[in-house]
């Protein structure tokens, strides 16, 4: 959801540097921002995502915390299935020595979700810094074991009221004007009424 980076800068303290889809930087408004001030890469260029793991290397070496989404995309079904984690997060905690973070953010999706349009709905919102993962005396050997214990994490906070995405409003036509008697002055038009239902 693309709630999810300001709900992080809200939330965990500290200067953050966010790792980002290249197609954040093209988002109106503060896409332009993302793409100057933080880490974007192109999920399908090796060039483009070894440059990204510098910059968070770089980032982590002086002491600045970096957010990496795992999954590397917005699952189908958010709220229920999280995609396979991707391993370069890990392997770059352990090379650089620094303990991981699992986040759960269990309800975005349902407040603002991917749905390539706008649509928002009123939900609550709820953000779990779970307890952090210790990468001292770690391998990349280990790295496998440290996502899955991540993986684990993150998806304890899903259930059954964490499932779905809000239907999209919908627009019904007011009813039918009832018939004027003869020589009468027509009523006013019918218009269109706006039904928000709830989510």
């Amino acid at each position: 959801s693309y709630i999810d980076i300001p709900l992080l800068f809200k939330v965990i303290p500290g200067w953050l540097n966010i790792m980002g889809k290249s197609s954040l930087a093209r988002v109106p408004l503060w896409g332009p921002i993302f793409g100057s001030s933080y880490i974007t890469v192109d999920r399908d260029s090796a060039v483009s995502r070894g440059r990204a793991i510098v910059q968070a290397r770089r980032s982590l070496e002086a002491g600045r915390s970096v957010v990496i989404f795992p999954e590397g995309t917005i699952s189908q079904q958010p709220g229920e299935v999280l995609l396979p984690f991707k391993d370069g997060a890990f392997q770059l905690a352990i090379a650089a020595g620094v303990p991981v973070v699992p986040i759960s953010m269990p309800l975005n999706h349902r407040f603002l979700p991917d749905v390539g349009g706008l649509r928002v709905r009123y939900s609550p919102l709820r953000i779990v810094l779970h307890e952090p993962l210790p990468t001292a005396g770690l391998t990349a050997a280990d790295a496998g074991q440290l996502k899955q214990q991540a993986y684990t994490a993150i998806a304890s906070e899903f259930g059954p009221h964490t499932a779905g995405i809000p239907e999209p409003c919908t627009l019904r036509p007011a009813p039918a004007a009832v018939p004027t008697a003869p020589r009468q002055q027509p009523g006013p038009a019918p218009q269109q009424e706006l039904a928000l239902p709830n989510s």
